[in-house]
């Protein structure tokens, strides 16, 4: 099972779309969520959300998925024109940090799950050793594809997985 991201969407199968803002949710009030529920829904976002430097903003087998965002797409497709994709599918980076502070809450298999953390977090490693600005971007696009149209350097991607490894090493 997942949690919602909306109740009650124009288009009620918009309700049943998976994306990670409930993760933010279980990292700042874990007391809201049943444990095996939470897990479950954590595992959803792990098998299918996340990619090697982000998030997917909705999940890749959702009819409205849009992976790769152009801000310049100046084309009469509605679905991606313009930058309209921002919220479908590109990989932000910074509610990666909630997740592993969510995944962490409420992990049942202690250390596995702690290397596993780690091993999501490698690629940022890399990043942040080439950058030139020793930092890590927006977001990316598909499959942590390189997106021109993102920051190269967030404050907030880095600001929140540091502070998910400051929970997990509590």
């Amino acid at each position: 099972g997942i949690y919602r991201d909306t109740v009650g969407a124009s288009r009620k199968w918009q309700d049943a779309q998976l994306r990670p803002n409930f993760c933010i949710a279980m990292s700042v009030a874990p007391e809201l969520f049943a444990p095996e529920r939470a897990q479950a829904a954590l595992s959803a976002v792990a098998s299918r959300l996340i990619g090697p430097l982000g998030i997917c903003t909705l999940d890749p087998a959702d009819k409205e998925y849009r992976g790769d965002y152009h801000n310049d797409d100046d084309s009469a497709d509605t679905a991606i024109a313009h930058g309209w994709n921002y919220h479908q599918g590109p990989e932000w980076v910074w509610p990666l940090g909630f997740f592993l502070e969510a995944w962490h809450h409420f992990a049942s298999n202690g250390e596995a799950d702690a290397k596993q953390a780690m091993r999501w977090l490698m690629e940022h490693r890399s990043m942040l050793r080439k950058a030139p600005w020793r930092s890590l971007p927006e977001l990316t696009n598909s499959k942590g594809q390189h997106c021109h149209h993102s920051c190269p350097a967030q404050a907030w991607s880095l600001g929140t997985l540091l502070a998910a490894l400051r929970v997990m090493n509590q």
